[in-house]
């Protein structure tokens, strides 16, 4: 998991970008529809990554491929489902994200009919990335703890947890981070991200 060659990291950090910027919208797009205006109004509700990237989340998926976007605010008494919209939050931005990044690997076809030969083998490796990258991503940020998305099923059960998770939120993130590097996180999260990784094609 674990490549420091220049070109690795290259297609990890387009795999980063990819998957923040379809995440984010997805995420935001949903508690929109549910009703909060709070993530549109806070200028989340948008494929532009760098508007999702988090400082730290971003750097942890590119170096071992799990990370995290820039928390999104959402006040569950805004949703029209409440706190279970939170909830739907949650499962669907992932469900999204992974659908997204399996319908981009329909890409590969046209890029080795339409573009320039140099750049056909870096795309497609991007493309597979996303998909490798994107099953730890949703296994990852199923974890209920801040950063990551998975927080707000914290916020489902406690509401009352919300202002204290983004107050203290880098708290977590630095713990998260050194658990990662540590090796603990691919360790216990293995088997879920198997489990999630199985349900993409070609995995």
């Amino acid at each position: 998991m674990f490549d420091l060659s220049v070109h690795q990291l290259f297609i990890r950090a387009g795999a980063c970008i990819l998957i923040a910027a379809i995440h984010g919208f997805a995420l935001a797009a949903i508690a929109r529809a549910l009703g909060d205006r709070g993530p549109q109004f806070d200028g989340r509700l948008t494929a532009n990554p760098f508007r999702h990237l988090d400082i730290i989340g971003a750097p942890m998926m590119t170096l071992f491929q799990l990370g995290w976007i820039r928390p999104i605010a959402i006040d569950p008494s805004a949703l029209r489902f409440g706190r279970l919209g939170l909830i739907v939050c949650v499962f669907g931005s992932i469900a999204m994200t992974l659908a997204a990044v399996i319908l981009l690997l329909g890409l590969r076809i046209p890029a080795l009919k339409y573009l320039p030969e140099a750049f056909v083998p870096t795309v497609i490796a991007m493309l597979n990335e996303s998909v490798a990258m994107c099953a730890w991503f949703a296994a990852f940020n199923l974890v209920p703890l801040p950063p990551l998305t998975g927080m707000h099923l914290l916020v489902a059960v406690r509401p009352s947890l919300a202002p204290l998770l983004i107050k203290y939120q880098l708290y977590p993130a630095f713990a998260l981070a050194a658990l990662t590097l540590a090796g603990v996180v691919q360790t216990v999260l293995q088997p879920v991200r198997d489990a999630v990784a199985g349900l993409l094609p070609g995995w």
